[in-house]
């Protein structure tokens, strides 16, 4: 019980908490716009896309299988560029204001949703339960979760840096170290046990996670949003 609370309150909580101070600083617009790129560039478009390909494509499904770790960095690079240059075009045309916490809130809208809809509904929906099964996952998805939403501020501030100094590379970047994660959820379990694959996982988002956002501290510090 207590590993869904947690979960339900880092997937949930956190992100309402986050809507509540965009709201109290007029900030609501980042913090939407970035909800909104997470539901389209994965929800409406990716997940439904590699849906299909999986049912219905039949080189699609012989490729996973005859060439797993080629087939997860694809797999992987597709999330980072869905997303990335959704939250690239979002803030080139969309986006107003660029400064240092509008990126953060952008941020936190994006990981925001994406913890709300793949965690935190499941969780409240255990918590209405009479059994709850496996509640010591859920206390790794909540801490998964946790640092996954610091990546995401982190990217969007990476891209929104993009945007403000006009090079693309940043984008890039960005795209690079999201495949790279996601990609790594399909290649350790070839390698390792679950248990460890579990823990190599969640130790490498973490690190990721907060050297990205360090970096963003570190170019707000610059002044460079």
């Amino acid at each position: 019980m207590a590993g869904v609370i947690f979960s339900a309150f880092i997937s949930i909580g956190l992100p309402f908490m986050a809507l509540m101070y965009a709201c109290f600083k007029n900030r609501f617009f980042p913090f939407f716009l970035g909800v909104l790129v997470f539901v389209i560039s994965q929800v409406l478009l990716r997940i439904p896309l590699l849906e299909y390909l999986g049912k219905n494509s039949p080189g699609f499904i012989m490729y996973s299988a005859t060439q797993p770790i080629l087939f997860a960095i694809v797999i992987g690079l597709s999330a980072g560029i869905f997303e990335e240059l959704a939250r690239y075009i979002a803030m080139r045309f969309f986006m107003k204001q660029r400064d240092w916490q509008a990126g953060f809130l952008f941020g936190t809208g994006h990981g925001g949703i994406e913890a709300v809809l793949f965690v935190g509904v499941p969780a409240i929906t255990l918590l209405f339960t009479q059994t709850i099964p496996q509640s010591e996952m859920f206390l790794i998805s909540g801490v998964e979760r946790f640092f996954a939403m610091v990546l995401h501020i982190g990217l969007s501030i990476i891209v929104l840096q993009s945007v403000v100094q006009k090079s693309f590379i940043y984008v890039l970047i960005a795209i690079a170290i999201h495949g790279f994660i996601d990609a790594l959820v399909g290649i350790l379990p070839l390698y390792v046990s679950e248990d460890s694959m579990l823990f190599l996982l969640e130790v490498t988002v973490a690190m990721i996670a907060l050297i990205v956002f360090i970096y963003c501290i570190w170019i707000k510090r610059k002044g460079v949003l």
